[in-house]
């Protein structure tokens, strides 16, 4: 069985959420990262990103408890085309956690000699980068040596062409202080997609699939053909129904 799948799926935590992305995209909000690099060294920023996972269905029970149960996927292809990439994932003892902490360290030093757009692409690659395992706080809940690995995540970072004014980088201090303020600043950024992009549209309850494929119908009808419009349909699940299958 093969453990990556044709798809990415991002999973959140209610209906109104997924009814959200159906009807205007994916919303762009800041996530804040503690990047362990060993020996006490780390890197801890907020960046505006959108993130996803490639786990197939028969696999997903642990990410429905940390994530949500309700979710969507789009193809690969779609993924491709707009740019976006599997996380690096760093064992924080390894040789690479030390190089990139020092790629960090030299961008922040003021004499440095780095071009300003060499600190930005140092910055881009570190908001990829992703401990293989760690500590993690979901829903209150405490998961020691959870290991990220396992979520197979993908994720798009927005450059600054498409920020504008808003920062690509703040301190995790700085940005939980004030998390409705910076992400009011990338509100309007959305990331789109098509009928013809959707490989599944998961609900946490079977009753649920109804309601959603008015919503469905709502959305995509008058982009979609009553032929496209049932494939669409026909690629509704629930939860539920995983888990009993699986």
């Amino acid at each position: 069985m093969s453990i990556s799948t044709n798809s990415i799926i991002h999973y959140t935590n209610s209906l109104d959420n997924l009814i959200g992305i159906l009807q205007e995209g994916f919303r762009i909000k800041y996530c804040s990262e503690r990047l362990n690099l060993g020996k006490s060294r780390y890197s801890s920023a907020a960046h505006p990103m959108i993130s996803f996972c490639d786990i197939p269905l028969s696999a997903s029970i642990q990410h429905f408890e940390a994530y949500g149960k309700y979710g969507i996927g789009l193809s690969k292809k779609w993924a491709f085309e707009i740019g976006i990439n599997p996380v690096l994932y760093i064992d924080e003892n390894s040789l690479f956690a030390e190089n990139l902490y020092e790629l960090i360290k030299e961008r922040r030093n003021e004499k440095t000699n780095l071009t300003l757009k060499q600190k930005k692409e140092i910055l881009h690659i570190k908001s990829y980068a992703k401990n293989y395992s760690g500590s993690f706080t979901r829903k209150n809940k405490i998961y020691k040596n959870y290991k990220f690995y396992d979520e197979r995540e993908w994720r798009i970072v927005p450059d600054n062409n498409i920020l504008g004014a808003a920062l690509f980088s703040i301190s995790s201090k700085a940005y939980k202080s004030n998390k409705e303020k910076y992400n009011s600043r990338i509100s309007s950024i959305r990331l789109e997609f098509e009928a013809k992009d959707i490989s599944y549209i998961i609900v946490e309850r079977t009753d649920e699939i109804p309601d959603i494929i008015k919503i469905v119908r709502d959305c995509f009808g008058k982009r979609c053909t009553s032929e496209q419009l049932d494939i669409l349909f026909s690629k509704i699940c629930s939860t539920e129904q995983i888990i009993a299958d699986y």
